[in-house]
């Protein structure tokens, strides 16, 4: 590469990390428990079926480094999804009833990806997306306030990996991850904060892939990212317990006015994809993935005047499954279709306000437009059908989540050095 190539890579790839960090509040979770599935247009498309065997773009860095090695020649992807959540609660407890419509608010999701070729065995790559965030806000006059009022957890993670090809059609690959992690509890009760907590860590965790054709027209993938453990350092205040003791609710007198910590284990996700050709026009692809959340038991906030407050989630590991389809409609465009399950993390009786996950469906869509040799635009679509499901808190307060539904629309540049 000549080095006005690199001097414009560079300033590519800086400006999609400043796009991505300005954004970062921004993130939503769309699939189980606060899981963050939008690493492509491509992918979404297709119900994100096969991710860990397709090896179209630079987005393999996020979910399968080994397929760095089966690209041809260097490459750069930048994509971004916008998430409209239709996320609605109906609460009740003693203080009486309420609905939210709008619990979760919408999102944009930005990614960017850069792979490049070392030699004829290796490839190494960069990348900038999120895997875990959500957030969820109720109205003031909702009795959930009490239990979970405000909550959000964003996640950034830049992902440097390396593949090599041991031989023609087989391929490993390896990264590093460093994940900054930003997060916000509060609870509250008439407008006033009985807690409020901040803070914020990096994280380091690394992830492994093999991708495997073991005949023309088939291929094999399999990945794995590791937990990210991570420790939020920062404060809580409060409007309420503030070191008055007041009879029913804050007897001792303590505060919740304090420096503090709280530990936040980001779960691992393994997947195992499959690829197969049909014919000229024609592949199918599927994808079983499963997600590590019996990591996330509980959200401890540890303060440092020696107050502890536990928030049982209690999670088990949960799966997606995936199928979707390619058709190459012409030589300039191909389209895409897929649909996934999402089984939720947690049932009934330990599903929270904070996070109000079901079991969710995906019906997804999807386009590939080549505008020459070196470019390409990606799109795709996708609906999300959340099932019904109850809550119960162990304060009393109670409810459903009647809707759950949610729309993603996705926009990929791909371009080939």
């Amino acid at each position: 590469m000549n080095r006005n190539g690199t001097i414009k890579l560079f300033s590519l790839t800086t400006l999609f990390a400043a796009i991505f960090a300005a954004m970062l509040p921004a993130i939503n979770a769309s699939a189980a428990g606060f899981q963050v599935n939008e690493h492509s247009a491509a992918g979404l498309g297709r119900a994100f079926a096969g991710e860990a065997a397709i090896a179209e773009d630079a987005s393999v860095v996020a979910r399968n480094v080994a397929a760095m090695s089966f690209l041809e020649g260097s490459m750069f992807t930048g994509a971004v999804s916008y998430i409209k959540p239709e996320v609605e609660v109906e609460g009740h407890s003693a203080l009486g009833t309420s609905k939210d419509k709008a619990v979760a608010g919408e999102a944009v999701v930005p990614v960017f990806y850069y792979v490049t070729p070392i030699n004829d065995k290796w490839s190494y790559g960069v990348g900038g997306f999120t895997n875990f965030g959500f957030n969820t806000d109720y109205k003031t006059s909702s009795p959930q306030t009490r239990v979970a009022d405000f909550s959000e957890v964003m996640s950034y993670n830049l992902n440097g990996s390396v593949s090599y090809k041991i031989q023609n059609n087989l391929s490993v690959g390896f990264g590093l991850n460093a994940v900054y992690v930003d997060a916000q509890l509060t609870n509250a009760a008439n407008g006033q904060d009985i807690m409020n907590v901040a803070g914020d860590d990096w994280g380091f965790g690394w992830n492994a892939g093999v991708f495997w054709e073991p005949v023309t027209g088939t291929r094999i993938g399999a990945s794995y990212r590791s937990e990210v453990k991570t420790t939020l350092d920062g404060e809580s205040k409060s409007d309420v317990i503030t070191g008055t003791p007041i009879p029913g609710l804050n007897p001792s007198g303590a505060s919740f006015n304090s420096d503090g910590s709280v530990d936040l284990d980001l779960p691992s996700i393994a997947e195992i994809s499959i690829w197969q050709q049909i014919n000229d026009r024609l592949a199918v692809h599927a994808s079983y993935v499963q997600i590590g959340w019996s990591s996330f038991e509980e959200i401890v906030v540890d303060l440092e005047n020696g107050i502890a407050i536990t928030d049982e989630q209690n999670y088990e590991d949960s799966s997606r499954w995936s199928v979707g389809a390619t058709y190459k409609y012409s030589k300039d465009w191909t389209l895409r279709g897929g649909y996934a399950y999402d089984n939720s993390p947690v049932g009934n009786n330990d599903r929270s306000f904070r996070i109000p996950d079901s079991d969710r469906q995906w019906f997804t869509v999807g386009a590939n437009y080549k505008i020459d040799k070196q470019q390409s635009v990606d799109m795709g679509y996708a609906f999300l059908k959340a099932a019904k499901a109850d809550v119960e808190e162990e304060s009393g307060v109670g409810g459903e989540i009647t809707s759950g539904n949610a729309h993603i629309v996705s926009v990929q540049y791909n371009y080939g050095f």
